[in-house]
């Protein structure tokens, strides 16, 4: 197989901001930086599980979808587990103050109210 990250999903890359990519078939997670020419450079393990779909909120936490929703800090370390009746298959936070997380499974939408607006 090439070098190649496999993922689904498209979240914004924010200039000086840790960017996250999860990989299903590797089922890793790694988090780099993005330059200011939207490149993400120094590409490193965040955690030793993969998933389809990753969004983090405004304190750094990360969000996995993995089986059920994973919550990390920013170190790394999980947190808490947010389980949903289907398998989760992507993430979104909306709403107007954007602490609705969307979670998309293969036959339905939830939402789960967060303490922590998303970015």
């Amino acid at each position: 197989m090439a070098d190649l990250l496999r993922t689904f999903g498209l979240e914004p890359a924010v200039p000086g901001k840790t960017f996250y990519v999860t990989t299903e078939n590797d089922e890793e997670t790694f988090k780099g930086t993005v330059t200011a020419t939207g490149s993400v450079t120094n590409l490193e393990l965040f955690a030793e599980t993969g998933g389809e779909s990753v969004v983090q909120d405004e304190r750094g936490r990360v969000y996995l979808t993995a089986g059920q929703i994973l919550v990390y800090s920013p170190d790394g370390k999980l947190e808490k587990k947010i389980d949903v009746p289907e398998r989760p298959i992507d993430l979104v936070f909306g709403g107007a103050d954007r602490r609705t997380l969307y979670v998309l499974t293969h036959h339905s939408l939830y939402a789960v109210r967060t303490e922590v607006a998303g970015l």
